[in-house]
């Protein structure tokens, strides 16, 4: 890759001075963001002034900076536009809207948190009008995909998609949801917030502030006679509990949780307080990922220290027929603003639970046994669907250890 600086999207102090528009800035920050894929941009205040910065495929990239006299009028405008509390500078305060961003509306989730030289703004950016990716594009492996899918024509049990914040989690539950509307059955999702709107299925949102939470929302669907229901994330011990009960009594449920490898989700749980039992028999798979930068196509070259790469069986015969592993990098051009890298893929671990690993849950086993029990029925993991990625020329060597630091 070259060592070429990385040019701003946004130059923030070649653009915005202090008698500038705010509106007219706020429009053309949010314009430049959804235009170029960022997930999140960041206003923080800093000493001597405010710093904006966008968070594109997982990195954070700094835009340059503005005055405090600009920052507040900024905040101020965003807070007015999202309903937000203008007269409220002591307590964190969260906002929403909708904007026209060419020939797209964007959803933004706001939220404005009181720092030591102002507040901070963070504004997450959710492209309704993007279009939701099928299954089979996610970059699951041929055998994954197929057991994923015998798991979700099941009409009972608890799948869960494992992962860290911002790693696709709920991409991947639109994606089965969208391949599971094919099939006469009720759907309905619990979200928060409501990313896109999918035809057929009754989404719903959970709303903290008014008492509204997922647990609440989920004990009450259960009356709404669902044959699928979608939890957006298992984040406290009433929603877990009541996930696990609903996929034991006639419904399948999908969920997310913050959990770093498949075994690991299991381990949460058992935590936040379901009974060893009830997870045992509710309990299908887990589907574990973590998002890579994947190399840029225009500029990525072959290295030749794939001769050095050991690669185990499990990497070699996933490998396409005929095919020959190599490593990749991005050299640097102007497609990948210099960094080699232009957008992300996914790795994913499947482990499916079966008899051996049910009596592990039973006995409360730690994550290391499940793993090793699940890797022996062949369970392709994060570290080897990692290596596979880098030889197939996907993303590099230097992605895999910095996401998969035990590797």
């Amino acid at each position: 890759m070259d060592d070429a600086p990385v040019k701003p999207l946004f130059d923030a102090e070649e653009v915005i001075h202090d008698d500038s528009n705010p509106a007219l800035v706020w429009e053309a920050v949010i314009g430049t963001a959804v235009t170029n894929r960022v997930s999140d941009v960041h206003a923080c205040a800093q000493r001597d002034g405010y710093e904006l910065s966008f968070r594109l495929d997982g990195d954070l990239r700094r835009q340059g900076s503005f005055s405090h006299e600009f920052g507040r009028r900024l905040i101020g405008h965003v807070k007015s536009v999202s309903g937000m509390d203008l007269s409220e500078h002591r307590r964190p305060t969260e906002g929403r809207m909708k904007l026209p961003a060419g020939d797209r509306t964007v959803d933004l989730r706001i939220s404005a948190v009181p720092g030591i030289h102002g507040q901070d703004i963070v504004v997450r950016l959710f492209d309704s009008t993007v279009r939701l990716i099928h299954l089979a594009e996610l970059g699951l492996l041929a055998e994954q995909l197929d057991t994923l899918r015998d798991m979700m024509s099941r009409p009972t049990g608890l799948i869960l998609v494992a992962g860290p914040s911002g790693g696709g989690k709920t991409t991947t539950l639109y994606a089965m949801l969208r391949e599971m509307i094919a099939f006469p059955q009720k759907i309905i999702t619990i979200e928060d917030p409501v990313e896109y709107d999918i035809p057929t299925v009754a989404q719903t949102q959970a709303n903290p502030r008014i008492g509204v939470t997922f647990a609440t929302m989920l004990t009450a669907i259960l009356r709404q006679d669902p044959d699928v229901i979608m939890v957006g994330e298992i984040r406290d011990v009433e929603t877990a509990v009541t996930a696990v009960r609903a996929a034991n009594t006639g419904h399948l449920v999908l969920a997310t949780t913050h959990a770093t490898r498949a075994s690991r989700a299991v381990e949460t749980l058992l935590s936040l307080g379901v009974h060893p039992y009830f997870l045992s028999s509710a309990l299908r798979c887990v589907l574990a990922q973590v998002l890579v930068k994947r190399v840029c196509d225009n500029c990525k070259t072959p290295l030749p220290e794939t001769a050095d790469i050991v690669l185990e069986d499990a990497v070699l015969r996933r490998l396409p027929e005929g095919a020959e592993p190599q490593l990749w990098q991005g050299t640097g051009c102007d497609q990948c603003r210099n960094t080699g890298y232009r957008g992300r893929t996914a790795l994913f671990e499947l482990f499916v639970s079966n008899e051996r690993i049910r009596e592990m849950i039973l006995s409360r086993a730690g994550a290391g046994e499940i793993d090793q029990a699940a890797e022996e029925t062949g369970m392709l993991t994060l570290e080897l669907a990692g290596k596979l990625s880098a030889v197939a020329g996907l993303t590099t060597m230097e992605q895999i250890i910095d996401a998969l630091p035990s590797l």
